[in-house]
């Protein structure tokens, strides 16, 4: 009987379910690092340079690198162990504790004269009211002392845990040539609404374009060998910028039409203020008169 309630006593404990509910905080940032990985993918670029009246467009065969920047945290991962169940299991394996224990130490008040009453097949008569009692309060003990110790347990092991661990996270990504390479070529500028422009030949890694060439050639795009050419935004805005002012700049500035422009069309006048304005960031480029004139006009009109 001992050995029973033994056995039954490692099985309920060691069988007392929890139940775990986790949750992450995010701790404080530790560090930020950078990698950057090529991605072995080279294509032409280009960038520009002006000094007015030229343009010089410099190719380049670039590969692409991935710049990574990632933030290391603190993070805590809170585990919250409990059990609905261990205080009722507590409850009843007390009382059914106290009531197996209140019937074993009581037991010799139970009469000790077996029952006479019953009888089995080999004349024994049935067992005495204090073996009753001392089966029944075996019983409930067996029962009721494993459930205390288990509600036990599983209330001292209930609360919560915290493991603190690092974690990574991708902050942004950015993919930018890397590792440039000048490259010779022919050059196609291409896309424009008139004729294709004839192909041109790189010397050193450059095309030398003049402001009165960009006037006159239509296009929108440039190829090297037949693949298209990349320019960055700065670039690509100091093409478009030249391109402009080349137009702009090739009339010779009238302060008398730029007076009559301002009385009919004020607004378009303004604008063109403006790009005048865009072709002063141009190094070398005599957009200051036109500059001039057109500030003139526009404050004569105002007057």
């Amino acid at each position: 009987m001992k050995r029973l309630g033994a056995a039954v006593l490692v099985m309920a404990v060691g069988c007392a379910p929890l139940d775990v509910e986790r949750r992450t905080e995010r701790g404080p940032l530790l560090r930020t690092y950078f990698e950057e990985k090529a991605l072995n993918e080279r294509i032409p670029f280009a960038t520009t340079q002006v000094q007015w009246p030229q343009l010089t467009l410099a190719f380049s065969s670039s590969d692409i690198c991935r710049t990574e920047q990632h933030g290391e945290y603190a993070e805590d991962i809170i585990s919250t162990h409990s059990n609905t169940g261990a205080a009722a299991a507590v409850s009843t394996g007390g009382i059914l504790t106290v009531l197996g224990g209140t019937l074993l130490v009581g037991r010799t008040m139970f009469s000790d004269t077996p029952n006479r009453s019953a009888i089995d097949e080999q004349g024994r008569y049935g067992a005495s009211s204090r073996d009753v009692a001392t089966g029944w309060g075996l019983g409930l003990l067996i029962v009721g002392v494993p459930a205390v110790v288990a509600g036990i347990v599983q209330i001292s092991r209930s609360g919560e845990t915290r493991e603190t661990r690092k974690t990574d996270e991708l902050l942004s990504l950015r993919e930018v040539p890397c590792q440039p390479k000048p490259v010779d070529g022919v050059v196609e500028l291409a896309g424009g609404p008139g004729p294709q422009p004839p192909p041109r030949l790189t010397l050193n890694g450059a095309l030398v374009l003049t402001a009165d060439e960009v006037r006159r050639l239509s296009f929108v795009g440039l190829a090297l060998d037949g693949t298209p050419v990349t320019l960055e935004e700065e670039d690509l805005d100091r093409l478009e910028t030249f391109r402009t002012c080349a137009t702009l700049l090739a009339t010779p500035v009238d302060p008398e039409a730029l007076a009559g422009e301002a009385r009919s069309h004020p607004d378009r006048l303004r604008m063109k203020r403006e790009l005048a304005r865009g072709c002063t960031t141009l190094p070398g480029a005599p957009a200051q008169p036109l500059l001039e004139a057109i500030e003139g006009a526009l404050g004569s009109t105002a007057l």
